[in-house]
């Protein structure tokens, strides 16, 4: 059966990719090559930190998410796919989506949700103060090593502070490392000892990491993804998980998808009752229009084999 979710052309995605280019230019800025050089300082770093811009860019964030966050996750898979981008800039673009994505699940009010992007966009603004070559190291670190990387949640918390950030966007960059069980970094918080805006910064971040490509580990496609945080590091996280699954379900909004009518697909939408059965957009078939005919996935009817690989795409 067909459903009345009207997939927009990727010509047509133009406030989405407006929004994810406005993130990538903000973000750039930040994470500049020169900026991970090791000379760098707090003093070079402040001055980077246009606070007006960076709130201006994420209220924008918002009112998208709000109004469409399935298309908003179209076109940043759009743009991650169209550019090479530097892995702290892709990283911190897509945590920052998927974690407003998450507080907008968990009815977080506008303002809560602004503070909540603004955290998200700074949470690793302490890697500038990491050399690069660390964290993009594909052998085996030292313990001093890890030890240095360990550190940048309290660097960026030091330089947050710095320019008078809210305390709760100080706090999530601090805890976006802390887990459930008290297994994380720096201060091996648990449970209700974690802020909400850093247990969700630290489900998407973990979700983006896991799911992205890296030249130091193996990626799981989207969907891998999530089965691994389902299966296997659960008890690293709370009911922010739930919220992640059900805002992208369990096939990924922007995945291409082999259909059970061998046809390809793309996710399109979700359906938050049913995570397992999200909306497709079929890639072969298309309506009188001219635009691809959008169908909703039922266990019983139409439903997703597997995800496509990118040969096959």
């Amino acid at each position: 059966m067909g459903v009345d979710k009207s997939e927009k052309d990727i010509s047509e995605l133009q406030q989405e990719k407006n929004i994810c280019d406005s993130l990538f230019e903000l973000v750039d800025s930040l994470f500049l090559e020169d900026a991970k050089k090791e000379h760098i300082d707090n003093n070079l770093i402040n001055e980077r930190l246009n606070i007006n811009l960076i709130y201006e860019t994420v209220k924008e964030t918002v009112k998208c998410v709000r109004d469409d966050h399935c298309n908003l996750m179209l076109a940043l898979q759009n743009a991650k796919d169209a550019k090479d981008k530097n892995y702290l800039c892709s990283h911190t673009v897509c945590t920052t989506i998927i974690a407003l994505i998450i507080g907008k699940y968990m009815k977080m009010p506008t303002h809560k949700l602004v503070e909540l992007g603004v955290a998200a966009l700074l949470h690793d603004i302490g890697m500038l103060l990491v050399p690069q070559e660390l964290y993009l190291r594909p052998d085996t670190l030292t313990e001093n090593e890890k030890k240095t990387i360990k550190s940048h949640p309290v660097y960026g918390y030091k330089i947050l502070d710095s320019k008078s950030f809210p305390p709760a966007v100080k706090q999530a960059a601090l805890e976006h490392h802390e887990r459930e069980d008290g297994s994380g970094y720096p201060r091996k918080l648990a449970k209700e000892d974690i802020s909400l805006n850093g247990k969700i910064i630290a489900l998407a971040c973990s979700y983006e990491a896991i799911s992205a490509k890296r030249i130091y580990k193996k990626s799981y496609d989207p969907h891998m993804g999530l089965i691994s945080i389902l299966k296997d590091k659960a008890k690293y996280y709370d009911d922010a998980i739930q919220a992640l699954v059900n805002s992208l379900s369990i096939y990924p909004i922007g995945m291409y998808v082999l259909m059970s009518n061998g046809e390809k697909g793309r996710v399109i939408d979700v359906d938050p009752f049913e995570p397992r059965f999200p909306i497709v957009t079929l890639l072969d078939e298309k309506k009188l229009d001219g635009k691809n005919t959008v169908r909703h996935t039922f266990s019983d009817g139409l439903y997703i084999v597997r995800p496509l690989r990118s040969d096959e795409i």
